[in-house]
């Protein structure tokens, strides 16, 4: 029974580091592991017992956004019901994982010219955990919804970027955590021209 429950206990305080870390890293990418620690409401002592350094927890950081990044993809349910509906849930799902593309793509463990084993492993893994959207972007081409003049790699990559642009206004009180996903997607799906008037030529 002690050891459910110290193992548990562990469990719940790495949890409460790595949610904690995302959101000190996404705003200040710099931050320190005692501003992680008071993030977590643990003692720098305690951090230091789950992760020795910023790059064990920065790598740890990784593993869990990819654990989020294939939930949030299942969860999406991408090969049933229409593209475009599909495509919202996705969206919906991405974006629930702002902070964490945010960190991401703020890393500079992940965006060095030259990156080491391990981050090229994650992008591997990042890739291989992405395939489903890949399919739903072939469906949609085949379906007519999705332009056929973007490739599935532009789409993909807008996909990502606009959920980091959304996330970073939302950083930046340029738009509302419940307005963000609605605007993302209405630029996904209608751009910034106005649609023409019914009947216009």
């Amino acid at each position: 029974m002690t050891d459910t429950v110290e193992s548990g206990s562990r469990s719940r305080t790495r949890r409460a580091i790595l949610d904690a870390a995302v959101v000190v890293f996404a705003r200040r990418r710099n931050a320190s592991l005692g501003e992680v620690a008071a993030e977590a409401k643990v003692a720098r002592s305690t951090l230091h017992r789950y992760f020795a350094d910023r790059s064990e927890l920065v790598h740890a950081l990784a593993e869990d956004v990819l654990v989020a990044f294939e939930r949030a993809i299942a969860d999406a349910a991408l090969d049933q019901g229409p593209p475009q509906e599909a495509l919202r849930r996705l969206i919906a799902g991405y974006f629930g994982l702002g902070q964490r593309i945010f960190f991401i793509f703020n890393e500079p463990t992940f965006n060095q010219p030259d990156p080491g084993p391990e981050v090229l492993r994650f992008f591997e893994k990042l890739d291989r955990a992405g395939k489903p959207v890949e399919t739903l972007i072939d469906r949609g081409h085949r379906d007519g919804v999705f332009a056929a003049t973007l490739g599935v790699d532009w789409i993909t990559r807008m996909l990502m970027w606009m959920v980091f642009i959304g996330w970073e206004a939302v950083e930046d009180n340029a738009l509302s955590r419940l307005a963000a996903p609605a605007t993302i997607l209405q630029t996904i799906e209608t751009g910034i021209l106005t649609p023409p008037a019914r009947g216009a030529t």
